[in-house]
């Protein structure tokens, strides 16, 4: 019996949570990498949004309680 790993592409981690790819600028947004520890209220505090707002501009995250150090979030500025 043989285990296979899977080695995901960069353009498959990008679909995974945020991705470790860095994301295109976008006019308006500063780009902000997850560090470890943080969550995505903890960064609301930090830059003076909401949850929901990062939601919001972050669509491909699909759980909130679910980020990951290394990914990439955009913030509004």
């Amino acid at each position: 019996m043989t285990d296979e790993i899977k080695k995901l592409e960069l353009d498959e981690l990008e679909d995974v949570a945020g991705g470790y790819k860095r994301p295109a600028e976008k006019e308006g947004f500063i780009i902000y990498q997850i560090s470890k520890g943080d969550n995505l209220t903890k960064i609301g505090k930090r830059y003076g949004c909401t949850v929901n707002d990062l939601l919001r501009w972050n669509p491909k995250i699909k759980n909130r309680n679910l980020i990951y150090a290394g990914d990439y979030l955009y913030i509004k500025e």
